[in-house]
């Protein structure tokens, strides 16, 4: 009896440091924000900014379809979509976001969404992984295909027109990225008047990166603009990239942002 009561006594301590040790790493999870909301034109939610580091983290949302094991699609929240109202809730340092979405961009008819707070090259996974199905009125209105617009005349259906960039168009994600500014004076890059690769460098197309993570001659979309790998720098380590400006001051102005940074495929 006394050995059959030492191993319930050991199983029970065991349950009892796994219950504690899971309530933790959930209470640790918790932390770094959780989504709270989605519906047919919202998803919401807060995060924690590192408050050691002074880094700003991001939100990027993974949107499912259909009971898909991959995302339909990788979503970024922009800065204008974050405010400052978390504070109040869940304590200083925190922020809300509220991203305005558009089903009908992604097609399907019922998802899941669950987010990532992206700080540097890190990526954490927040609480929450909400699901949200469009009321049947609403599937209807995505799913119809065609409608006549005279007896017999079927509406041709239009399709969606892709967003193209200077003859190239988006292709996959290649993640979130530190971007900042440098121009071609002695300061920023010796004064040399060339790029690393031999080319005169130039606004709104030269870009310096680590030639590890993107080769010499890769071409990105940054925002609305195609750039081209052609230069390298001291700091430029990782997933950063510094975007050439005409002039000192532009370049500082420019500051320090996070973006996400798109392969560029010609059409």
């Amino acid at each position: 009896m006394k050995k059959k009561s030492g191993k319930l006594l050991l199983m029970l301590c065991v349950t009892l440091l796994c219950t504690l040790f899971l309530s933790i790493t959930a209470l640790a999870a918790e932390e770094k924000g959780a989504l709270t909301a989605v519906d047919g034109n919202h998803i919401t939610g807060w995060l924690k900014d590192n408050a050691e580091s002074g880094e700003t983290a991001a939100v990027e949302l993974h949107i499912y379809k259909d009971g898909a094991a991959k995302a339909a699609k990788v979503i970024t929240v922009p800065e204008e979509s974050y405010s400052e109202e978390a504070g109040k809730s869940y304590g200083d340092g925190c922020r809300a976001f509220d991203y305005k979405i558009n089903w009908e961009e992604i097609g399907g008819s019922a998802y899941k969404v669950e987010a990532c707070l992206v700080t540097g090259d890190e990526k954490t996974l927040l609480t929450g992984s909400l699901e949200y199905k469009p009321a049947p009125e609403a599937l209807k209105k995505t799913e119809s295909t065609s409608e006549e617009i005279g007896p017999g005349i079927p509406k041709k259906e239009e399709k969606p027109v892709e967003e193209t960039f200077g003859g190239y168009k988006k292709g996959e994600s290649l993640g979130i990225f530190k971007t900042t500014g440098y121009c071609g004076c002695s300061k920023c890059s010796g004064g040399s008047g060339l790029t690393y690769s031999g080319t005169v460098p130039q606004a709104n197309h030269t870009i310096s990166a680590d030639i590890t993570v993107l080769p010499l001659g890769t071409k990105v979309i940054i925002g609305e603009t195609v750039y081209t790998v052609e230069d390298i720098g001291s700091g430029v380590d990782g997933h950063t990239v510094d975007l050439y400006f005409s002039s000192h001051q532009e370049a500082l102005d420019y500051g320090v942002k996070k973006q996400e940074v798109f392969q560029a495929i010609a059409e």
